[in-house]
């Protein structure tokens, strides 16, 4: 309960100090300013989900190599896991950019 209260008071006296300072610019306007870092961020996590999703894929065929060796050292799970991982990572920008832009059929 203790650290519950705690946090809140941390966010509200993060937030006052924004609201004094948005009394000029005003509430939009420091969304606005807000909308900068929000959109270097997402940009950083479209090419970190790229950079780790082509890793994991080129992983799962060194593993699928490994496990064609000896299928003991390593199982066949972790090759099907890394694929599916690997996908996923990479599919995570491509529907981000088709979301954001329309569809391949949009109107």
């Amino acid at each position: 309960m203790r650290i519950g209260k705690n946090i809140l008071t941390m966010i509200l006296f993060g937030i006052f100090p924004m609201l004094a300072l948005a009394k000029s610019v005003g509430v939009g306007g420091m969304a606005t300013d807000m909308m900068e870092p929000v959109g270097v961020m997402a940009d950083f996590l479209h090419s970190a989900c790229i950079l780790i999703g082509g890793a994991f894929l080129f992983a799962s065929i060194i593993k699928y190599i490994e496990h064609r060796r000896s299928p003991t050292m390593v199982p066949m799970s972790t090759v099907v896991f890394l694929v599916i991982a690997g996908a996923f990572l990479l599919a995570i920008p491509i529907l981000s950019y088709i979301t954001n832009n329309g569809g391949l059929f949009s109107k």
